[in-house]
């Protein structure tokens, strides 16, 4: 009893973390209570347990919440461990020197993708998602590619809400990408922003990681996509191996 009553205390702290967003990066008590569907006073218990931890911080003045600055440094270990991020670097940081436009490494999470590792580019207009930040798989060069290497009834959920029309698009782009490896967007999450990513395979030929180009539409011109596509082949040749890609 004991036990499960330990268990139950830990998911309603992890669950007061996952409240917090980009979107929302303070809460109120109040919010933070409704969102976990929690009385204030068990929430107030579990918001000064995480607080003397440093897992939380409250605002004196304002009397909300936001996360606490423990949460940078264990970011910052779980980014420097991920094994990933040591082999696709440099080659990352030469791509981006390269073609001067922002290049992302994603991973799934959650059925999204994240964005875990960035070298921004050197445009004076360019694209930057968040670290960390969750995006859909439905939309966009990285989450069509990931998508395109997931099983079917991974696939069908989160192309459910598509319409008929565009739902058979999607299905037959998804299997060209996964013929090429590479997978192309515009316009498709933002207006004005294009991208297109390649994927970094795994030892068993499953793909949970890909790279990206992102900017502005008006420098991903045809011609433009094509020296890309060229360009992220011929350097993800060393992470996945002549075999993986076209």
């Amino acid at each position: 009893m004991e036990k499960r009553d330990s268990l139950r205390t830990v998911r309603r702290a992890l669950s007061i973390l996952d409240c917090f967003s980009i979107q929302q990066q303070e809460l109120s008590l109040t919010q933070i209570a409704n969102q976990i569907d929690l009385a204030k006073s068990t929430t107030t218990r579990l918001l000064s347990s995480l607080e003397t931890e440093h897992l939380i911080h409250r605002d004196e003045q304002t009397g909300k919440y936001k996360l606490g600055i423990k949460l940078i440094s264990l970011g910052q270990i779980a980014k420097d461990s991920y094994p990933l991020k040591g082999r696709v670097s440099k080659l990352m940081e030469k791509l981006r020197d390269e073609t001067l436009e922002t290049v992302n490494l994603y991973t799934l999470d959650q059925g999204k993708r994240i964005c875990i590792h960035q070298f921004e580019g050197y445009q004076p207009l360019r694209h930057a998602v968040r670290i960390g930040e969750m995006l859909p798989l439905s939309s966009g060069a990285g989450g069509k590619l990931l998508l395109a290497y997931q099983p079917k009834h991974i696939q069908d959920k989160v192309l459910a809400d598509l319409d008929p029309t565009t739902l058979e698009e999607r299905i037959l782009e998804l299997g060209q990408i996964r013929e090429t490896g590479i997978a192309v967007s515009r316009e498709e999450r933002e207006l004005g922003l294009a991208a297109i990513a390649a994927a970094v395979f795994n030892e068993d030929g499953s793909v949970t990681h890909c790279i990206s180009l992102s900017g502005l539409m008006q420098r991903f011109s045809e011609e433009k996509l094509s020296d890309y596509q060229q360009i992220l082949t011929k350097a993800l040749r060393q992470v996945n191996g002549e075999k993986k890609l076209q």
